[in-house]
């Protein structure tokens, strides 16, 4: 009888995080050339969050700090970063309009699109992979609608020391009606022009951010 109860029992742990009592903040001071010896222009450094006007990660923080953030590979052109990050989660993210030279490339883009989605699915711990998005339709964040347009020059698909890899990405934010007005998909097919194929659903009513990057060749749009 005692075994029979003890296994018809059930224990429930409830579990909750505290916020985090740090915050980063980013130091341009050049404060840093004093204590190592080398000039670092800008350093995220950890400060009390009840001293801080934005309480933020050191990973959000290293995204937007110094002039160049964490891009990677490292720009050699003109560069302007912005201060402020956007919140989305998978189901935001959409390739709304591809221009490719040919449908090889057209389909290498959209596989790369499908890596990066595939990213996003692997930061939740819930995810078990077979491109499942374990990302809940109501989120406890408030987010985003993120458009990406996607262009290619050249249909060359050969890698070598002379493949041409820059890129130009530019992102913009938009209002609701300037989104709605996009036509949204998840995937783009076909050479020569730029397709937009509308997907079922209805409209993005929240406003968000239109992402275009351009390269000359294939491997140049794949770093932006």
């Amino acid at each position: 009888l005692l075994a029979l109860f003890a296994g018809s029992a059930h224990a429930e742990i409830a579990s909750f995080r505290l916020p985090s009592p740090w915050s980063f903040e980013c130091d341009k001071t050049n404060s840093s050339f004093r204590t190592s010896g080398h000039l670092i222009p800008a350093r995220c450094v950890k400060v009390p969050s009840s001293s801080s006007e934005k309480v933020q990660g050191l990973q959000a923080c290293k995204m937007t700090c110094g002039s160049k953030g964490t891009l990677w590979p490292t720009p050699t052109g003109q560069v302007q970063l912005s201060s402020d990050l956007v919140h989305f989660i998978p189901q935001d993210f959409r390739v709304v309009s591809v221009s490719a030279p040919s449908e090889d490339v057209s389909n290498m883009i959209n596989q790369f699109a499908d890596v990066f989605r595939e990213y996003l699915y692997m930061m939740n711990p819930d995810y078990e992979g077979e491109y499942k998005n374990p990302f809940s339709e109501t989120p406890f964040i408030n987010g985003k609608t993120v458009q990406v347009s996607i262009s290619v020059e050249s249909e060359d698909l050969t890698l070598d020391t002379e493949t041409d890899e820059s890129y130009s990405i530019s992102i913009q934010r938009m209002s609701a009606n300037e989104l709605s007005r996009n036509s949204q998909t998840d995937r783009c097919e076909g050479p020569k022009a730029t397709q937009r194929v509308k997907s079922k659903g209805k409209a993005e009513e929240a406003p968000g951010i239109h992402i275009t990057v351009s390269g000359k060749t294939y491997y140049g749009a794949r770093h932006g």
